[in-house]
């Protein structure tokens, strides 16, 4: 006997689908800041990777720090991490600086005097990837259920707007886990350019719990790395 119910989920297993589809892309993205720094690319993590170890991290962190007492939702952070960097399936990792900036092989000095330096998007190319990123995000979630679509529009939302205890709270976890990265790297190839993301976390992270995770990574770097 047929399930008369299983016509009306059809639809809903096929937006699902869809979905699924289009987060397996980002298995296929390399980070692009590694390649740029002359890692192999067989060895270039994928924003999968990356975005799993977000996930995994913030809502781990998030759990110890509502443990302590502070006002967070580790749920809402495991949300917000899991579709942070969903768009780039289709828009791909872009960097903070242009890449048409980044010397040539000819000049290594330079070119690795330009991958030290930590840099931030000027508004032109944030406001830029912002609107590609939202396009994106919009597109896909048009195409879903509708309760689904609302809570991931909710979500999206929270996390483009960047205020939320929780949405900051990701995005610091997302320059720590870009940074433990690169030590994790940097472990294999003591000569990677790497210290913009010291230089990040340095600056960008102000709470306690990801800033002693960040301590601590440092304290086994070399006397040279922590100037």
């Amino acid at each position: 006997m047929v399930d008369p119910s299983s016509h009306l989920s059809a639809p809903a297993a096929q937006a699902l689908f869809g979905l699924v589809q289009f987060a397996a892309k980002l298995k296929s993205v390399p980070r692009t800041g590694w390649l740029d720094r002359g890692l192999d690319a067989h060895r270039v993590e994928s924003v999968a990777d990356h975005s799993f170890g977000v996930a995994l991290l913030a809502w781990v962190c998030a759990l110890q720090r509502q443990a302590e007492g502070t006002a967070i939702d580790p749920e809402r952070v495991l949300q917000l991490a899991i579709i942070h960097d969903l768009a780039e399936a289709k828009t791909g990792d872009s960097t903070p600086y242009d890449p048409a900036a980044i010397p040539g092989e000819h000049d290594p000095a330079a070119r690795r005097a330009f991958l030290e330096t930590r840099h931030s998007r000027d508004s032109g190319r944030r406001a830029a990837k912002q609107a590609h990123e939202d396009a994106v995000m919009r597109a896909l979630l048009a195409a879903l259920p509708g309760a689904t679509r609302s809570t991931l529009e909710e979500i999206w939302n929270e996390l483009h707007l960047g205020e939320s205890p929780e949405a900051r709270f990701v995005k610091q976890v997302d320059h720590l886990e870009t940074f433990l990265q690169s030590r994790f790297y940097l472990d294999t190839d003591p000569a990677l350019p790497v210290a913009s993301f010291h230089q990040e976390v340095l600056e960008t992270i102000d709470d306690p719990l990801l800033a002693a995770i960040r301590d601590a990574a440092l304290s086994t770097a070399s006397p040279d790395e922590t100037k």
